[in-house]
């Protein structure tokens, strides 16, 4: 049975899409089995990863119009494709028994072909963040080394607590990590220092600097490890993964 990982953030612009698609690289490149599930209404994961104009996406199979399609990327790694239209989710199923749970049942049956489930979510508190934390079993929290950066991390973890008690117990954060990193500069260095501080057991070794590969692999339909495999973003997202396995 698969693990279901969440990578979120309240905040937008914070390397979320980025990480989802290359942690879940990262994964597969071990061996291990990934699917990876696009939940952010701008689908920059699905057009990152080569997908564009997927037949059937996570949102019709929410609302029952066909069955979950999964698109495979490469050995071990394969994408639930995303759709604009789930900005209109809430509208849709809003009113619906259960309605945090029907993530959780369209996913159920894909958990026995995978080991890793990799959740891209949107920023901002909806009910498609709230089915991503109702089915997740590890919630991992990129932020940007600035003030601006770690605004929504109050938000994501005020959150987690209510959902642990009202909808998912067995919901944990696993950590947070720096993303856009740069030791150089005196503001980062202050940031990650005192989150370390205030979060010793939450904020993770690994950090992801600043890279111009990252951002030109998406245009390619790539991850950084297809595309750059000796960039330091291949680097910091093989050794991120390396530290998640060993948690």
């Amino acid at each position: 049975m698969s693990k279901i990982l969440a990578i979120t953030n309240q905040k937008g612009g914070v390397g979320k899409t980025t990480s989802t698609a290359n942690i879940g690289a990262g994964l597969a490149r071990t061996g291990k089995r990934v699917i990876l599930v696009d939940l952010d209404p701008q689908t920059n994961l699905t057009k990152g990863l080569g997908i564009v104009a997927a037949e059937k996406n996570v949102y019709g199979a929410l609302l029952g119009e066909y069955e979950l399609e999964v698109y495979p990327l490469q050995k071990n790694l394969a994408l639930v494709a995303g759709s604009p239209a789930l900005s209109g989710f809430d509208k849709a199923k809003g009113d619906e028994v259960d309605r945090e749970f029907l993530l959780k049942e369209l996913l159920e049956p894909l958990r026995k072909q995978s080991d890793y489930i990799l959740l891209d979510c949107p920023p901002g508190l909806g009910l498609v963040t709230l089915n991503a934390y109702a089915c997740a079993q590890v919630l991992y929290i990129p932020l940007e080394a600035q003030m601006y950066g770690v605004d929504g991390l109050e938000k994501v973890l005020n959150l987690v607590k209510r959902m642990q008690r009202r909808l998912n117990p067995e919901l944990t954060i696993g950590g947070l990590f720096f993303t856009r990193y740069n030791k150089h500069k005196i503001l980062h260095r202050e940031t990650t220092e005192t989150l370390r501080g205030q979060y010793p057991d939450l904020v993770l070794e690994g950090v992801i600097r600043e890279s111009v590969a990252l951002g030109e692999a998406p245009h390619f339909g790539k991850d950084i490890f297809t595309y750059a495999s000796h960039s330091a973003g291949a680097t910091d997202y093989a050794a991120l993964v390396t530290e998640l396995l060993t948690r």
